[in-house]
């Protein structure tokens, strides 16, 4: 993350991407004492405020984003579960696949998939939370980091102890964010990830979360939820295919790369009565350097 003062350098005011398509989304922050915006109460979650904000296409920008600087890219991979929703057999067949193409993607020494936070989620869904099990579950309700500098590598340190596998030293760690849409364009309720490069320290407030209410090895850790800020842009992919893949950095221990952008599924409020229910999945990964 930056401070504000480095934000003119980033080039978000370049001509390419100021004449970007936009929707409308309402995002829902973590509310701050000078916010006037009507209150939101969120479950396991700071109190919200719902902002209406412009939601950038990022599409035109595949070829330029880096998830070094803004923290997301898209990616194509085909999966053979599209047609599959059930989570207990994705957790399986889907993370299979993945753990390979994510390997290979980023030229790491080794993958490690956090099997409890692979998600099926969908819009017509009412609560994003659930236990392990609970099957699929609703869209992600504020802008959040899923984890904080300190949490990251103990989260990965867990997964290994309740997967078996042998802790090993390492260079660098990462958690790579993948997410994909199932259903057909458009999506009612889109990913929507703001540009790292964007961010400022004081947009992030950390609160130690718990998630799906289990008590086992790094189920509990520090979440970031993001306060509004003007400063931030935010990006969704339109017109997502089951065959795309949107990637983010959720951690990085290399310091000089650590952009990590909050997201959350983002109500388009230009949506048309044709959209689609979003169905989605999401899965996470620590990816190791030797």
């Amino acid at each position: 993350m930056t401070d504000d003062t480095t934000q003119s350098d980033r080039g978000m005011d370049s001509p390419s991407r100021s004449n970007l398509d936009h929707i409308t989304g309402r995002v829902i922050f973590a509310r701050q004492e000078n916010d006037d915006t009507p209150e939101v109460p969120l479950p396991n979650q700071p109190v919200g405020a719902g902002h209406d904000i412009k939601v950038f296409d990022a599409r035109p920008l595949i070829g330029e984003l880096s998830l070094d600087r803004e923290g997301f890219s898209l990616v194509e991979h085909e999966t053979s579960v599209a047609d599959i929703r059930d989570p207990e057999i994705l957790r399986t067949v889907y993370l299979e696949e993945m753990i390979p193409f994510i390997q290979k993607q980023f030229n790491a020494s080794w993958v490690v998939a956090r099997r409890h936070g692979m998600y099926v989620r969908s819009s017509s869904v009412v609560t994003a939370e659930g236990g392990r099990g609970a099957g699929i579950r609703g869209t992600a309700g504020m802008a959040h980091i899923d984890y904080s500098a300190v949490a990251a590598p103990m989260a990965a340190g867990a997964e290994c102890q309740l997967q078996g596998i042998p802790i090993r030293s390492y260079s660098r760690l990462m958690v790579i964010q993948a997410w994909r849409a199932f259903s057909p364009p458009p999506q009612d309720v889109p990913l929507g990830l703001c540009d790292g490069s964007t961010l400022a320290d004081s947009d992030i407030v950390w609160r130690k979360h718990i998630a799906n209410n289990r008590n086992e090895p790094g189920s509990t850790f520090i979440t970031g939820f993001a306060r509004y800020n003007p400063a931030q842009r935010w990006y969704y992919f339109s017109q997502m295919q089951p065959n795309e893949l949107i990637l983010f950095k959720g951690y990085d221990s290399e310091a000089s790369c650590n952009s990590t952008p909050p997201h959350t599924g983002i109500q388009n409020l230009d949506a048309g009565p044709n959209a689609n229910v979003r169905e989605s999945v999401e899965a996470r990964f620590f990816v190791y350097f030797d």
